[in-house]
């Protein structure tokens, strides 16, 4: 087990991704060797199941935290909105105060309190070539792809969007998402 699979977090929920947070920003050096192989044992340790692993670091350049976000498979992400809020919520609650700026491997993302205890984000603009996303190979439209779910001669899904905000997203346009099983569709298109 990794220092970082022993340190104390925080389970917070961002807007229906389930967020752990683990604060380094007093012993960074914790981590600081291996980072990718510390999300990496708490993901296999599997002591909560989650979306995204927040990593703060001391902040620089003064930014309020360095984050390092991971998914659950202990790939890194360049961004996290909804994880984005979780850690803005809680450096807000910390601090007092209501704008904070912080440097992720996608940039310097700023949020902002709206006053009622939500927070807004700021992701950058989105990132639509294939090279960004990143896809496995070059597509020149990637506002319709060539990707389907179900039987090859009638798919349930097909031609979704692909976009990065820090994090590689696709979009399959319905009339209804209710009609779908999301939870066994989703981890089948990984």
């Amino acid at each position: 087990m990794s220092a970082l699979a022993n340190r104390d977090y925080i389970k917070m929920n961002g807007l229906g991704n389930e967020i752990v947070v683990v604060d380094l920003r007093q012993a960074p050096s914790l981590v600081a060797q291996s980072p990718i192989a510390a999300a990496e044992a708490l993901a296999a340790a599997r002591l909560e199941p989650y979306d995204q692993l927040m990593a703060l670091y001391p902040g620089r350049g003064g930014n309020d935290a360095s984050i390092r976000i991971y998914n659950n498979d202990g790939s890194e992400a360049g961004a996290c909105g909804n994880g984005m809020r979780c850690v803005a919520s809680l450096i807000s609650a910390e601090t007092g105060k209501a704008t904070l700026n912080f440097e992720t491997s996608a940039g310097i993302v700023s949020c902002w309190s709206a006053g009622d205890g939500t927070f807004t984000v700021d992701m950058g603009a989105p990132r639509f070539r294939w090279n960004e996303i990143p896809l496995a190979r070059k597509m020149v439209d990637t506002r319709a792809i060539e990707l389907q779910f179900g039987p090859p001669d009638a798919p349930i899904l097909r031609a979704p969007s692909v976009v990065s905000m820090g994090n590689p997203h696709v979009i399959f346009w319905v009339a209804d998402p209710q009609a779908y099983d999301l939870a066994q569709i989703g981890p089948l298109l990984l």
